[in-house]
């Protein structure tokens, strides 16, 4: 005997939902912030503001790899969170650009229809998966705002251990 599908709740849905996107664009607003400062310039940010996620990500990544001075601690730390938040924001893009819709099963999730492309994508969800994806944000608000203090304070060499912050 097959389980009658989940009722969605759509209130539940719009309130991760708008968590979010406030959490993806607190990061996008981040790792703008990181391209001005790599830059060197107060207008370093004029290049990318606007721009698709997937241009900032990559003027990130060509600027960290561009400065010597930033430690290849760093460099690395702040390279996996780029990977990282490509593919969040790929996952949010089916949230954000696809409506709610039902497959025959009465399943849940997000439909896209793509360029050059007959049929149309269908992404299953459950709202906790839009709160695991608000919470993967959250994290990489955290590691950007590490990177960003590091690389405000000139990449000093001794990052403090929890033990020395006791």
């Amino acid at each position: 005997m097959t389980e009658p599908p989940k009722m969605l709740d759509v209130q539940a849905h719009d309130r991760s939902l708008g968590w979010m996107i406030r959490e993806a664009a607190t990061v996008e607003l981040y790792l703008e912030t990181i391209v001005k400062i790599l830059c060197g310039s107060q207008y370093g940010a004029l290049l990318i503001s606007g721009a698709p996620t997937t241009r900032l990500i990559d003027a990130c990544r060509a600027l960290v790899d561009a400065r010597p001075e930033v430690p290849e601690e760093d460099r690395k730390a702040l390279k996996q969170v780029l990977v990282e938040a490509k593919a969040a924001f790929e996952l949010r893009n089916n949230y954000v650009h696809g409506p709610i819709a039902w497959e025959a099963n009465g399943i849940p999730g997000n439909t896209r229809s793509r360029h050059l492309k007959a049929s149309r994508d269908f992404h299953p969800f459950d709202v906790n998966d839009l709160q695991e994806l608000a919470a993967q944000f959250n994290r990489l608000t955290f590691r950007c705002t590490d990177f960003l203090m590091r690389a405000q304070t000139g990449f000093p060499d001794v990052q403090p251990d929890a033990d020395d912050e006791a």
